[in-house]
């Protein structure tokens, strides 16, 4: 599934070995729920009630509850850590979830590929913070990804970012506060310590609130 002469990309591709019966999983059920890159730009807009795109699932957790909560929703999922995505997959079968897709691969590969104004919510927990500076570029969020952002999103769509790094806090105000296509919609602060209850913590999330860390929400609106 994996897509060659692709942009490099930074970060763990795969974990431990998968067994014989996620692989036999994979083949019977990744067509069905693997998103062909051929197969972005025919996606409907008003298939569903709404169109959410979660980048960086991690296990899927948060994909898996959404969808069951609300399953005339679309839910894609994109990342690019095999595992992660043999998880989730799991997840979907065992549970007859059938409005959820995954991109499992990097999402810069795809994103100009959806139509415009097709979400009307992204979610993007606990990225990677990538925290020396020399690896600054490495990020996702960048301007110019924020402007893909901006192109996919529905008017007054959503963004929300999470982070319990400090230097991901100060990337994500630095990179936010100097565009005026993203409002924030939090009480008129730049970010809370309050999630919103919809969300499940992710495997990240967990991990650093029993470490007594912060994890920082950030809320924003396409104008």
């Amino acid at each position: 599934m994996f897509l060659k002469n692709q942009k490099k990309f930074y970060g763990r591709r795969k974990g431990r070995r998968i067994s014989s019966v996620n692989l036999k999983l994979l083949e019977d059920h990744s067509n069905t729920f693997y998103l062909q890159e051929d197969q972005i730009c025919k996606l409907a807009p008003h298939e569903y009630n709404k169109n959410i795109l979660e980048i960086g699932f991690g296990n899927g957790d948060n994909l898996v509850n959404m969808s069951l909560n609300k399953p005339n929703d679309l839910f894609i999922g994109c990342d690019a850590y095999y595992n992660g995505c043999v998880k989730l997959l799991k997840k979907i079968v065992n549970k007859n979830i059938k409005n959820i897709k995954i991109w499992p691969d990097d999402i810069h590969l795809i994103i100009k590929k959806f139509k415009k104004n097709f979400f009307d919510l992204i979610l993007i927990l606990q990225p990677d913070p990538w925290p020396k500076k020399k690896h600054k570029k490495r990020r996702l969020i960048q301007q110019t990804f924020l402007d893909d952002l901006n192109q996919i999103l529905k008017y007054e769509g959503k963004l929300i970012i999470s982070t319990d790094h400090n230097v991901m806090k100060s990337w994500v105000l630095e990179h936010l506060h100097v565009r005026n296509d993203f409002l924030w919609v939090k009480n008129g602060f730049y970010y809370t310590n309050i999630k919103p209850k919809w969300i499940v913590n992710t495997k990240y999330s967990k991990k650093a609130l029993e470490n007594n860390k912060v994890v920082n929400w950030f809320f924003f609106k396409k104008k």
